[in-house]
């Protein structure tokens, strides 16, 4: 019966299975590094029967090993634990080729369009598994902290007849005799969900047909939301912050290991409120110069978080241009939208919307857009339809963030952006 790594306990027979990091060719003592999916053993024979089997081995090659577990008199530096392993059968199950790559790199160095070209090899370095572990425990503990606040999962459709967010970013596909889109945001859909079943929550992709090609987009992301009835922007903002304090509680807690291997302490941020206009001041203050109505520049969006570091800085009081047509209007040309800035970029963005129809259908208009090809998603509002408000945060910048990533496709599996189109 196969044996994970994580598992191997002294003393023990054990029949493992996986891939061959590393080879050591001594002169009597042979070593091979097997790794998993759980971590990394050093496996060693002193038997020349054997020598030949693996002087046939290859990097990267598949192969089964049984043996005896014992207490390592040195630990290898990247096993998970100081047991070693004697090698009584190597059994060699598939011969790797010349590998394009390397997986075998103590510091990464291969650039990163190649390493993304072969991706499917890239994520068996123990540096970028850990990033996606962590990615894993993002997702799953953003799911866990929402079921405890008794919100709703839902799935909204991908592909929808208009724009969300006005513009023109959206890809076009031909649906049967029709045009259609792939959605750029679930927003409609989850306020027309919220305004029955009052809290909901979603993890979808979501595409955007920008030609953004920056460290920090994508054309296809992976976005979590929320929607919640009876709230308003500050309601969201506070769960906002309970969100991501309890996902990296949860990494903390859950990724020790990984953390370690990435070189990274977390902490758990605070929260802080701002103003548009009190942060427009206080960026000028910095020498940063940001007009009245003007959004904040990446530059802008930095030094934030340099004055508060380790805090998720709220941006609130937007003014109304600045912000989508089913965002709610305040008084004085101002809005209930805001943005979330944390990690030195804009995280989440967010706000009440608007549950009057002549209201919006007024901002439609306002935004340049038809409300003719809105009338499916205002009518929803006639029926009895409270105030509710919402975010979204993608779960690739999240990991780019709690991970201190230079690039947004190092947090990405197989990144989609204006260049890149496959694997």
């Amino acid at each position: 019966m196969r044996t994970f790594v994580n598992e191997i306990k002294a003393g023990k027979d054990v029949e493992l299975l996986g891939w061959v990091h590393e080879i050591r060719d001594l002169a009597k003592i042979k070593f091979v590094l097997l790794r998993d999916y759980t971590g990394i053993v050093q496996c060693f024979t002193k038997n020349e029967k054997l020598f030949k089997k693996i002087s046939e081995l290859t990097l990267e090659s598949v192969v089964k090993i049984k043996g005896t577990s014992k207490k390592a008199d040195v630990k290898y530096e990247d096993a998970i634990h100081d047991i070693e392993i004697e090698i009584k059968d190597i059994e060699l199950l598939n011969k790797a080729e010349d590998l394009p790559i390397q997986v075998l790199e103590k510091a990464i160095t291969t650039g990163l369009s190649k390493r993304l070209d072969y991706r499917y090899l890239d994520i068996r370095k123990p540096k970028i598994k850990a990033i996606f572990k962590i990615q894993s425990e993002i997702a799953n503990s953003f799911r866990e902290f929402f079921r405890k606040e008794n919100f709703i999962e839902i799935q909204p459709p991908c592909i929808i007849t208009t724009s969300t967010e006005g513009g023109s970013d959206l890809f076009k596909v031909k649906y049967f005799d029709k045009d259609a889109y792939l959605a750029q945001s679930p927003q409609l859909y989850k306020q027309l969900v919220a305004i029955s079943l009052e809290k909901v929550f979603l993890v979808m992709p979501i595409w955007r047909a920008e030609k953004h090609n920056t460290v920090r987009h994508l054309t296809e992301i992976r976005q979590m939301d929320i929607e919640m009835a009876f709230a308003d922007d500050m309601d969201v903002m506070k769960l906002l912050t309970k969100s991501i304090q309890y996902i990296v509680k949860s990494v903390i807690k859950n990724c020790s290991e990984e953390l370690k291997i990435l070189n990274l302490k977390l902490k758990v941020p605070e929260e802080k409120y701002l103003s548009y206009k009190e942060t427009i001041e206080l960026l000028k203050k910095n020498k940063i110069a940001i007009k009245d109505g003007e959004d904040l520049t990446p530059e802008a969006e930095k030094k934030l978080s340099e004055l508060f570091p380790d805090t998720i800085v709220f941006v609130h009081s937007w003014p109304q241009s600045l912000k989508p047509f089913y965002i709610w209007p305040k008084e004085n040309g101002l809005s209930g939208g805001f943005d979330a800035i944390y990690g030195g970029m804009e995280l989440a963005s967010g706000g009440q919307r608007i549950h009057i129809p002549k209201i919006l259908i007024k901002n439609i208009k306002a935004k340049g857009m038809n409300p003719e090809n809105f009338k499916w998603y205002v009518d929803a509002f006639r029926y009895g339809a409270p105030k509710h408000s919402g975010w979204s945060y993608g779960i690739e910048r999240l990991t780019m963030i709690l991970c201190k990533l230079d690039n947004i496709r190092e947090g990405t599996l197989f990144p989609r952006d204006p260049d890149r189109l496959k694997p």
